[in-house]
């Protein structure tokens, strides 16, 4: 179990491993593993519990619990850093690109222009568009042009 206190909340993470029983039907299937994560404030109230499954071709001797357990978390890293901000800032599920390539474009697209801003190196990438939007010709820098 780790604890993380940051942000104003706990965060308590335990992950369990087990070794794959045969009728787990994915190829290479070596541990089964449950995460679980509970948020809390540090002032009490209210908090959450989220339950992630997940199934790996790693067996025991390359990768413990605490190993399954830092891996899975840079895999929510990943999440909060690119699909979240293309979830929210580019409000990418309510586009209404939807026919032929055009979704694959439209991703490839975002993706390029947070790749460039992190590059830049532009923490928010919300605050940057903001401020690109406040002089488009920024975004040329950005480019190299």
């Amino acid at each position: 179990m780790t604890v993380d206190r940051s942000h104003g909340r706990v965060e308590r993470r335990t992950v369990r491993v087990a070794p794959a029983p045969k009728r787990v039907r994915f190829p290479h299937a070596e541990q089964v593993l449950v995460a679980d994560r509970h948020v809390s404030g540090l002032a009490g109230g209210s908090g959450s519990t989220e339950v992630a499954y997940a199934v790996t071709s790693l067996d025991s001797t390359q990768a413990d619990a605490a190993r399954l357990g830092g891996l899975l978390r840079g895999q929510w890293s990943i999440e909060n850093r690119l699909h979240w901000v293309r979830d929210v800032v580019f409000a990418e599920d309510h586009s209404r690109v939807r026919t032929a390539g055009g979704p694959q474009v439209m991703a490839s697209l975002r993706n390029l222009v947070i790749g460039l801003l992190r590059l830049a190196g532009h923490a928010s990438i919300a605050r940057a568009l903001r401020w690109i939007a406040r002089n488009p010709v920024r975004a040329l820098a950005l480019l190299g042009v």
